[in-house]
Formats: C-alpha cells, sequence, structure tokens
C-alpha cells in the first residue's frame, strides 16, 4: 500500500509538472487571449486574400510539422491561433509592423488586431501611400516595432513600459525571403 502511494503521488506530480511547464508554455499572451474571438465570415473571406500558405509553412515550421502542409488546414491555423499570435499570412504583411509604421491608425484601433488586418484588406487603394507593412522594410528604414498589443486607442505612443519587438539595432526572427 506505501509503496502505491508513493506511486501515485510520483504520478500526480509528474502529470501537474507537465501540465503546468509545457501547456504553459505554448499558452498565447494574456493580451492575445483578451482580444481572441469569433472571425465572422467576411472577415475570413478577407484574410483569405492576403494569406499565402506556402510561406506561412516556411515561416512556421512547428505548424506544418503538427499540422502538416494543406493549405486549408494552415490557412484555418492561422484564423483559430496564428492571427491572435501575430503570425504573418505571408511575407508581404506584418500586423505589428502595419500598427507600428501607420501612426494614424493607432488612436483609431489601439490593440484591436483584427482592425489592422481588416484595414489592410480593405483599403488596398491606399497600399502605395502607405508605408510597407514589413518588418523588414521597417529595419531597412530605421524603424521599431512595437507589438499590435502595445497600442491604446485614443494615443499615438505605445503603453508606457512597451517593449519593441524589433528595433534597428535588434531585430530577431526577421527574414528576407528570396
Amino acid at each position: 500500500m506505501k509503496r502505491f502511494v508513493k506511486f501515485l503521488s510520483l504520478a500526480v506530480a509528474t502529470a501537474i509538472a507537465v501540465s503546468v511547464f509545457t501547456v504553459n508554455s505554448y499558452a498565447m499572451s494574456a493580451p492575445a487571449e483578451a482580444q481572441r474571438r469569433d472571425l465572422t465570415a467576411d472577415e475570413i473571406a478577407l484574410l483569405k486574400t492576403i494569406f499565402v500558405a506556402d510561406q506561412y509553412g516556411r515561416y512556421y515550421p512547428d505548424v506544418v510539422k503538427e499540422l502538416g502542409n494543406n493549405p486549408d488546414v494552415l490557412f484555418n491555423h492561422f484564423v483559430t491561433f496564428g492571427i491572435w499570435e501575430q503570425r504573418q499570412p505571408s511575407v508581404a504583411f506584418n500586423v505589428d509592423a502595419y500598427a507600428s509604421r501607420n501612426l494614424d491608425l493607432r488612436p483609431i484601433f489601439g490593440d484591436d488586431i483584427i482592425a489592422y488586418y481588416m484595414h489592410y484588406c480593405t483599403t488596398r487603394n491606399e497600399w502605395p501611400n502607405r508605408k510597407t507593412p514589413t518588418k523588414e522594410s521597417a529595419l531597412w528604414n530605421n524603424e521599431t516595432v512595437y507589438s499590435v498589443y502595445d497600442f491604446v486607442k485614443g494615443q499615438t505612443a505605445p503603453k508606457k513600459g512597451a517593449i519593441p519587438v524589433m528595433t534597428p539595432n535588434n531585430h530577431p526572427g526577421v527574414v528576407i525571403d528570396q
């Protein structure tokens, strides 16, 4: 009996440790979880216009490893999880760069990640007049990029104490697509 109790205690402790450290390491950030919602059919249709499955797969091999490279499955991952995790739908669009580089949109949209996507998808005629929405372009122009979740409606600057996701001197994750 004593052996069984020890075994059971060890099993429970292992299960708790694995669930706490494994599940939380893959959990969405608190700001992402707060924004997460079901997308409308119109939003999904617009997002499909800027999603490029093979590019998404190259950017996120972890997703391909888990789900395969079926374009429909990858798109479903993007609209269900990826968008909230600030994953790029293609090499041509990064939501953090779009929000950071378009000062006029920040006071209007704040941290509403979907609003930035919808604006980008519905204002194609403005694209030549807007800064390129990629981290690479921001890097080449010596601009700092913040997380979209660091913006607040009504103000142009990011939240006080916000840490940039990319600066001209520190640009992790910038991938120049060949």
